[in-house]
């Protein structure tokens, strides 16, 4: 991995392919490149693990400032925005996103709203979802009601982002992804 001038840590693309035992990887699913927005790195081992093995293409922003200045030259297919920054609230830092980032149709009046993340990573639709610490009832339904794909609360895998293409590739993990309800 690699440092950049603004604070984003960089790591390679490689071919796609299948896990063992068949769990499609994330490129197989349409997910070749994600945005991490949090000042803490080290929460995601997972994905540090995936990218060193080229499974995806992972973005390191610490603040919100760099996540803007990311999200005006390169298309990632998922975001990870923490909902507490150094800069700025997450909240604040999706709104500043919004002009440079083309989320996926989620339209939160939909039960099972998962129907529509199913275009994420084709052309230019991105998913971005708020990271909590802990789950607040506030936080996620102002993250439902911004029209972004979904509010998860750590720790976050690699599994938990599967679930959001295809509830089937993990079973046991349980994502709040559209309404909020949990309904598939």
């Amino acid at each position: 991995m690699t440092n950049d001038h603004d604070g984003a840590m960089q790591s390679g693309v490689a071919a796609a392919g299948v896990h063992g035992d068949a769990i499609p990887s994330l490129r197989t699913l349409g997910i070749n490149e994600i945005v991490i927005v949090d000042p803490a790195c080290d929460r995601y081992g997972d994905f540090v693990k995936a990218a060193r093995a080229g499974e995806i293409g992972l973005h390191f922003c610490s603040d919100g400032r760099s996540a803007v200045r990311m999200a005006r030259r390169f298309r990632a297919d998922v975001w990870l925005v923490s909902t507490e920054l150094a800069d700025m609230s997450g909240f604040d830092l999706l709104e500043m996103l919004s002009p440079h980032v083309v989320h996926g149709d989620v339209d939160p009046m939909l039960s099972g709203a998962r129907i529509s993340l199913g275009r994420l990573g084709e052309g230019q639709r991105s998913a971005i979802f708020m990271v909590a610490d802990e789950y607040r009832l506030e936080d996620e339904q102002r993250a439902l009601v911004s029209g972004i794909a979904g509010y998860l609360v750590r720790p976050i895998t690699l599994d938990v982002i599967r679930a959001t293409r295809d509830p089937a590739m993990a079973p046991g993990v349980t994502a709040i992804v559209g309404d909020g309800s949990g309904c598939c």
